[in-house]
């Protein structure tokens, strides 16, 4: 494609968008290589998150700097936005998507890389990449959605026994040398105990409280919507205003309290709910504006509602009950891991009103009906169920705090 071409089909604008945000990286990368190239690379350690500062570069942050790794090395975050914050000594800040001189710099002297969603282009063949996902996959099909680069050094797993469907879903061979089964460091979160995180959100005290998460099906970009079942309220399930309020009546009769947390993505031009006296709706914005940690979030919660959400594998690692909206199971279009994900499930299965009912009953009761099953498929996904993922990841890396 020429750039005549290119133009009519693009436009200016998006040729523009792409000279500043990619050709310009480029070329500062190699001019600043030429100096570099031939001098030790630095003990530094490039992190990029889901959101910054969060999910498993953000938890593997936390790690070194509560164990000092930041006096010899030096941690550089690769940011979406612009941070206020003041930063722990020998932490900074470059924009992710943004040419910037010091970036490349970084990029081209770095030791270590870190990546949860976007790549970086490794400079130098004796760098260290790891990826490190944002989720622990779910039941929905990622294949074709996700390219991890050939030059990624390692690429943190669960278990080998579930490693052949991860693999597939990122179009990888298996086996596969690069696979690493240590865990993801997010999940250390859980093991800590500290159920603070439900204090941003209310000070009242209830019998039980449910974490509802939702995976997005109408996207906010690219007017992608991955089920053909409408939802008129902007959430699964629920179909009415009517039965909305009844819910939340007899949430409040029996003293419990539901967190419908929506996902970051979702279209919330048709979102329809609103808070009540024992339900919270939390948006991305709201998530922001609290500075609400999922995985905290989700330690604070005695029961999990999802679907085909990653939230529903990674909450595994809690041992705590888990119920599966399944009401468009059969109009959700992009497909599923499995041919059969009930087989993966290891929960109650809720497809109409009367189903959530049942699920919210047998929590209040402490009728854990699926604890074997669920161990069994803990078990089968996750190697390790403990705290020590960040740990296991800096030693994999050869860290030293001397």
């Amino acid at each position: 494609m020429n750039i005549i071409t290119y133009l009519k089909e693009k436009g200016i604008k998006r040729a523009i968008e792409v000279l500043w945000k990619y050709k310009i990286e480029i070329l500062l990368e190699k001019t600043i290589h030429i100096y570099t190239k031939n001098k030790p690379l630095q003990n530094k350690i490039l992190i990029e998150s889901h959101n910054d500062f969060d999910c498993n570069g953000g938890a593997f942050y936390n790690y070194l700097i509560e164990n000092g790794y930041n006096q010899k090395y030096k941690i550089v975050w690769l940011v979406r936005k612009k941070i206020k914050n003041e930063l722990p000594i020998n932490v900074e800040t470059v924009p992710l998507y943004k040419p910037s001189i010091r970036k490349a710099y970084h990029m081209c002297t770095a030791k270590y890389f870190t990546y949860d969603c976007e790549f970086g282009e490794k400079v130098r063949d004796d760098q260290i990449v790891v990826y490190c996902s944002h989720g622990a996959g779910g039941f929905k099909k990622a294949k074709g959605k996700i390219c991890i680069p050939d030059n990624v050094n390692y690429i943190l797993g669960q278990s080998e026994e579930y490693a052949p469907i991860q693999t597939e879903q990122w179009s990888l061979k298996w086996p596969n040398e690069r696979m690493v089964f240590i865990g993801y460091p997010a999940h250390d979160t859980f093991f800590i105990e500290d159920k603070t995180e439900l204090n941003k959100i209310t000070k009242e005290r209830y019998n039980k409280v449910i974490l509802w998460m939702p995976t997005f099906r109408k996207g906010i970009a690219y007017k992608r919507n991955d089920s053909s079942k409408e939802q008129k309220l902007g959430i699964p399930l629920i179909e009415n205003l009517d039965d909305y309020n009844k819910l939340n009546d007899e949430l409040k009769e029996k003293a419990v309290y539901l967190i419908i947390k929506i996902h970051p993505k979702q279209d919330l031009s048709n979102l329809g709910i609103q808070d009540l006296s024992n339900i919270k709706v939390l948006t991305g914005d709201k998530v922001k504006e609290l500075e609400i940690d999922n995985y905290r979030l989700m330690k604070c919660a005695d029961a999990l509602i999802s679907d085909y959400s990653s939230v529903a594998y990674e909450y595994l690692q809690l041992n705590r009950p888990i119920g599966y909206v399944l009401d468009d199971i059969n109009e959700y279009k992009l497909g599923f891991i499995v041919n059969d994900i009930h087989e993966l499930m290891a929960g109650h299965e809720i497809y109409n009103l009367e189903d959530l009912n049942k699920f919210i009953a047998d929590i209040i009761e402490e009728n854990d009906i699926y604890k074997k099953h669920r161990e069994k498929m803990r078990d089968y996904i996750y190697k390790y169920h403990d705290g020590n993922t960040s740990k296991r990841l800096a030693e994999l890396l050869g860290l030293s705090k001397n």
